[in-house]
């Protein structure tokens, strides 16, 4: 495995990691939104179904928010990858010209 290959991966790793997270929480917060939607649902009481809603909404709210919250680090990830990916070939060009004797200035 060369350099840029495990640079690369390993940043990717800890972007993924991060990315995972955030999407383990919006779907834990989606799922709250839904039980308190169907429990919304079947209550008589209106300031308990309103209470439920109200729950429902903001578990919502928070899951969209978690979601968007995942999009940094992926963002990041192609970011990094690409300017690891032409600086650490560039880099690699340059030595190996120079070990040949060949300036590339």
């Amino acid at each position: 495995m060369g350099l840029r290959s495990f640079a690369t991966k390993g940043f990717a790793l800890g972007m993924s990691s991060k990315s995972s997270q955030h999407s383990k929480r919006a779907t834990s917060y989606a799922n709250k939104a839904v039980s308190s939607l169907r429990s919304a649902k079947s209550q008589r009481d209106t300031n308990k179904k309103i209470d439920l809603l109200i729950d429902g909404m903001s578990s919502l709210s928070s899951a969209v928010k978690e979601v968007s919250d995942s999009v940094a680090p992926i963002a990041r990830m192609n970011m990094v990858s690409a300017l690891l990916s032409e600086n650490i070939g560039e880099l690699l060009n340059t030595q190996t010209a120079e070990i040949r004797g060949i300036s590339k200035k």
